[in-house]
């Protein structure tokens, strides 16, 4: 018997402002996406709750939008309807005798992409319930796919402009991040709470707003044994990552705590992140944190407030960032936690180093 995710039972959970955040974790073809929109159409059609699906850029908006309601009536949901997308918005009609008649067209969803939420801001959302944000995570090693600058608070910018929600208001809108196992590197993740690998099951975040659920595979070594794929990846990693939903935790010899003798030499801003950067000069290691100290000095901000990359501070910078990408690439950089690596090797990308 073939077996999906349950998101009744997910639903349920969510009461109130009880995970308003709702994180699902769950290894590949176990139905997160196509029940989640089952769900969402079915509620329009009971409720008249529509929802918005939240991309990462135009172009993945484009892909999602072709073709997003096709899978649903090739397994026969939704027979009596007909549905379209059109200028970014779905669209659903009760299905007519003949398609000759012009079908009455009500307004189903919204898609939207982060990377063009100055535009957002001027759509006009209404009646919104779900929003839905699929492969919110990605994988560490993907080399052609990255997440945008402060994608977390673009994010959160596009929701506070769709939704605009006031502090008084008794409509609790929940935003549904789904991913394949992942990393904690995930900024989703980091910044939701989430710092350790979860056991199996729900767990709670940030005073319950943030609801995970770390799907514990049913069909692990059925799907290894007897598909292409997990003949193909058998005995490597990667399998436990895609069949058994494994964390890849990032612990390696890079994140190590700063060591009391590690000296402050200077302070780094970047896209909004502060960084101190400390020598252990007995080992010849440098330390990255995400603080500064009060009265450290000397500070470089490499960006401007509004993020836009400041040319003049990086020249007046070039010889202490020259030492930094030559103990980088010399493995002598080490990094406080997880997130200050992740956010890290995004500077360093910026300076062509990784």
């Amino acid at each position: 018997m073939v077996r999906y995710y349950d998101w009744d039972a997910t639903f349920s959970r969510q009461t109130g402002t009880q995970g308003e955040f709702c994180i699902v974790a769950g290894g590949k073809g176990i139905g997160k996406t196509f029940g989640l929109r089952l769900k969402c159409i079915n509620e329009y059609i009971k409720k008249g709750f529509r929802f918005v699906e939240i991309c990462r850029t135009k172009e993945e908006r484009s892909q999602v939008e072709d073709g997003y309601f096709s899978k649903l009536q090739h397994d026969g949901f939704f027979k009596d309807y007909v549905f379209k997308v059109e200028k970014n918005q779905g669209y659903i009609a009760p299905k007519l005798p003949s398609d000759d008649d012009t079908p009455e067209w009500e307004l189903l969803c919204y898609f939207v992409a982060l990377t063009a939420f100055q535009v957002e801001k001027r759509r006009t959302f209404t009646g919104m319930k779900r929003f839905i944000f699929d492969e919110a995570a990605i994988d560490s090693k993907d080399r052609y796919h990255k997440y945008l600058p402060n994608e977390f608070l673009i994010l959160a910018n596009v929701l506070d402009s769709v939704s605009r929600e006031q502090a008084d208001s008794t409509a609790f809108f929940k935003v549904y991040l789904l991913m394949n196992s992942c990393d904690l590197l995930c900024p989703y993740l980091r910044n939701l709470g989430v710092n350790r690998v979860p056991e199996f099951g729900y767990s709670f975040y940030n005073n319950k707003c943030t609801l995970l659920h770390y799907v514990e595979p049913w069909d692990s070594e059925e799907r290894k044994a007897n598909t292409l794929v997990g003949r193909m990846l058998a005995g490597n990693d990667e399998a436990r990552m895609i069949f058994d939903n494994e964390f890849n935790t990032g612990e390696d010899r890079d994140v190590r705590k700063k060591p009391s003798n590690a000296r402050f030499s200077y302070g780094l801003v970047f896209n909004a992140n502060r960084y101190g950067v400390w020598i252990d000069y007995k080992r010849a290691y440098f330390y990255v944190t995400d603080s500064i100290p009060k009265d450290g000095k000397p500070v470089f901000a490499l960006t401007k407030k509004d993020n836009t990359i400041d040319y003049q501070a990086i020249k007046r910078t070039n010889e202490y960032l020259k030492i930094l990408c030559e103990i980088y690439y010399k493995g002598g950089l080490r990094y406080s936690s997880i997130g200050v690596k992740q956010t890290f090797l995004q500077l360093l990308e910026f300076l062509g180093v990784v």
